[in-house]
């Protein structure tokens, strides 16, 4: 046990320790076991030990390993491949060389998988994805191959990774990604073109740019995104800010835009500035305050609020066991595997409940911003965050503020062009209680409390301007949850009054906020019970009747339901979540009934701000984006389509590597191996309490997948944290805990006692 989370349990344990004295109270005598009272603890906490696990099965979803990873990179440098690749450690690497910019594992493919897991076939061999920038061709491009198997022998082999794209793994080089070499080649015509008119620019904002390493600049710029349409060129606006913290919210009213297109920078070419809209009219306040900006303390304190904060601690030991090598956790009936990618981040496998699978796979796919505003910048900007790299994003979590003090942290390692990265501590794994019990009854002779728990797995990724929080809960009854919460600071325009706050008000001396949409896609891939399902939509409609019970009412409104099983893909792109909830969707397995001749099932519940992208013909996302233009979509599984998205589909949006609505071509979706495409999301209505940094307690979306017909009866019948009450004699309740009691060391006050509750019959 680390020393911190020693000392905070034993310090909290001795608080627990102080009781207040209650007196004795006589009760009945019952065989069931009953929790004495107890007016203090002993002061002293034992350190509970942790319960290993070891997966049924080593995992097929681990990251390539050091070995393969380094024996890819030499095998690539091979004469024979004919790739004539330069490396990027070379001093002189230039956008017009060919270098290796990726190197990660290929998930195998779904079918081959199930028949390792379930039908005891051998473990599917490894690939590797490799993405080359090929400056150096005739006509250069960056091109995605796949590499293998491995480990490396005689039957290794490389080629062009297109079976998981609807179009050619060739990107033109006008949409590949935005490295060391591409922007020193940008910043060369951007000095050259800013410090010819240092001087205005100084005399009209106090700026000064002469290029990146020059210490004379004291501003820096952005280059917008996406910066292509369909590849053939390049036009790119750059906005202008600030040096210094936060320069998102340092915004300059002055934009530069420029022809980048192609390998030689000797033609770039400057096409035009915007300064205040049209022409040299006004000058710009420089804001160089940053206090607004500083997440300093500041204020008298609030009273009572240098007490520490309430926080979890774990009294009886972890109740989840890990196997970190092979990224496995089991959890109270739950069970799940674990990936990890450079685009995404954590992804979810082979996730059972009480050893039968819910869900095949479930992994975020890409989360999006759509900006508006009144200036070339904010108006063209469409951010796909896939394109920097979520998972590589993912930092260091911190302890106490990010994560409880007792959770379960584990690393996360990204292998790039030549060398590996590993993020420390940027998963965390975490018990917690939910706050409420998850099931609860008072009668007149009975009452009944189930204490609500459960599992979360954590990451944050810090993209830009934004921290993104991602939980994905997993609760005692079945169901499990995905949030979605965003901080940091959000991407300021330039204050006009003019603007008349159309796209977001003022919110500090010289900048407002800027309107925009988030959008973050799930992949949940259901195999309720196996992987023959069918997809159901529930409406509550109210009808016109008469009942012969009411003549006296005549015809009135009464509710019912009505079911639609959807036939076919054509049917699969679901709008917006129908007025008052009144449309709901469940996934079921129709071959597979409960007890009472039910269709097992789970269910598909909005939470908090589900939404999509407003804007259908929007030329940044017009392709790139069909992903989140509805609350979700059903289509059939396809090793041929596995993302919703791709990294470069950034700079690609008229013409994207995966164009999601061509997986909808009229196949059935009846009793067929079914994926559920689920988008999260917020319109950022931005506000003065956005600064210094956007607050997590609004800036929240959700859903959750919960059982439906799955059991006979609800899923926690089973837990031993529960308490019951049946009212014995003298009207007196003595509480059966099924043995499931505090820690000694835990003191109760008088109103923690569990005994007297239902006495004389009161609920």
């Amino acid at each position: 046990m680390a020393p911190l989370r020693t000392a905070v349990l034993s310090a909290f344990c001795a608080l627990l320790s102080v009781g207040i004295a209650s007196p004795a109270q006589s009760h009945t005598e019952s065989v069931r076991r009953s929790i004495a009272r107890r007016t203090n603890g002993n002061g002293t906490c034992p350190i509970p030990t942790d319960i290993p696990v070891r997966a049924s099965k080593t995992s097929p979803f681990l990251p390539l390993t050091n070995e393969d990873f380094g024996s890819v990179v030499d095998w690539l440098f091979q004469p024979e491949q004919n790739l004539n690749l330069t490396s990027v450690s070379n001093e002189n690497l230039t956008q017009t060389d060919n270098y290796i910019w990726l190197i990660e594992a290929l998930h195998p493919n779904k079918t081959d998988i199930l028949n390792y897991l379930d039908r005891n076939s051998t473990k599917p061999r490894k690939y590797a994805r490799v993405v080359i920038n090929e400056g150096g061709k005739e006509i250069p491009d960056a091109t995605e191959y796949f590499v293998g198997p491995l480990p490396i022998d005689n039957t290794t082999t490389i080629q062009t990774l297109d079976y998981i794209y609807t179009s050619s793994p060739h990107i033109p080089f006008n949409a590949r990604f935005e490295d060391g070499p591409r922007s020193t080649a940008i910043d060369s015509i951007v000095a050259k073109t800013m410090s010819s008119i240092a001087d205005i620019t100084k005399d009209l904002m106090e700026i000064e740019y002469y290029g990146q390493s020059d210490e004379r600049s004291n501003c820096q710029y952005f280059v917008s995104k996406p910066s292509s349409g369909n590849g053939s060129q390049s036009i790119v606006w750059l906005p202008w800010r600030l040096n210094g913290i936060a320069p998102y919210d340092q915004m300059m009213d002055f934009y530069a835009s420029f022809d980048i297109s192609g390998t030689d920078e000797s033609l770039y070419t400057f096409r035009m500035f915007v300064y205040n809209n049209v022409v040299y009219t006004s000058s710009p306040v420089t804001p160089l305050d940053e206090s607004h900006l500083r997440k300093d303390r500041i204020g008298d304190f609030r009273e009572l609020e240098t007490r520490f904060a309430p926080t979890i601690v774990e009294l009886d030991g972890k109740r989840y066991k890990v196997d970190e090598e092979n990224r496995y956790v089991e959890y109270l009936g739950w069970s799940f595997y674990t990936g990890f990618t450079r685009d995404v981040g954590i992804q979810f496998f082979d996730i059972k409940f009480k050893g039968e699978r819910v869900i095949y796979e479930l992994s975020l796919q890409d989360a999006i911003a759509q900006y508006a505003g009144n200036n070339p910048f904010q108006a063209g900007t469409a951010y796909n965050d896939r394109f920097y790299g979520i998972g590589v994003l993912m930092g260091r979590l911190i302890p106490g503020y990010d994560c409880p003090y007792h959770a379960t942290y584990w690393n996360s390692t990204i292998h790039g062009a030549e060398s590996t990265n590993t993020n420390i501590n940027s998963i965390c794994i975490f018990e917690t209680d939910i706050g409420h019990p998850i099931t609860r009854h008072s009668a007149e002779t009975y009452k009944q409390a189930t204490k609500g728990s459960a599992l979360v797995v954590r990451v944050v990724a810090t993209v830009g301007n934004y921290d993104y929080l991602w939980d994905y809960t997993f609760m005692t009854d079945g169901a499990i949850g995905v949030d979605a919460r965003a901080s940091g600071y959000v991407q300021a325009n330039y204050y006009k009054p003019e603007d008349e706050d159309h796209w977001g008000p003022r919110i500090a001396e010289t900048i407002t906020g800027t309107l925009h949409t988030h959008v973050m896609n799930f992949k949940v891939d259901f195999d309720i019970i196996d992987d023959k399902n069918s997809f159901v939509k529930t409406d509550l409609i109210i009808e016109n009747i008469t009942q012969p019970w009411y003549p006296e009412r005549g015809t009135f409104e009464m509710a019912r339901l009505n079911f639609t099983e959807l036939q076919t893909e054509d049917e699969g792109l679901l709008p917006s979540t129908a007025a008052n909830g009144q449309t709901m969707y469940t996934i079921q397995n129709n071959a597979h009934k409960n007890k009472w001749g039910v269709p097992r099932g789970y269910r598909i519940v909005p939470g908090v701000s589900n939404v999509h992208l407003p804007s259908m013909l929007s030329p940044w996302f017009l392709k790139s984006g069909q992903y989140a233009k509805q609350a979700m979509a059903v289509s059939r599984q396809h090793d041929t389509e596995p993302y919703s998205s791709a990294a470069l589909n950034q700079n690609l949006p008229e013409a994207p590597l995966v164009e999601f609505w061509s997986f909808f071509n009229g196949e059935s979706l009846r009793q067929e191996d079914l994926v559920v495409w689920v988008n999260l999301g917020m319109h950022h209505y931005t506000r003065s309490e956005d600064l210094p940094n956007t607050l997590m307690s609004e800036a929240h979306s959700s859903v959750v997948f919960a059982p439906q017909n799955w059991g006979d009866a609800e899923g926690t019948m089973d837990l031993a944290n529960a308490v019951i009450y049946n009212r014995g004699e003298g009207d007196v309740a003595v509480p059966f805990t099924n043995g499931v009691n505090p820690p000694s060391c835990f003191a109760f006050s008088l109103e923690d006692e569990l005994l007297g509750v239902f006495e004389n019959g009161s609920a």
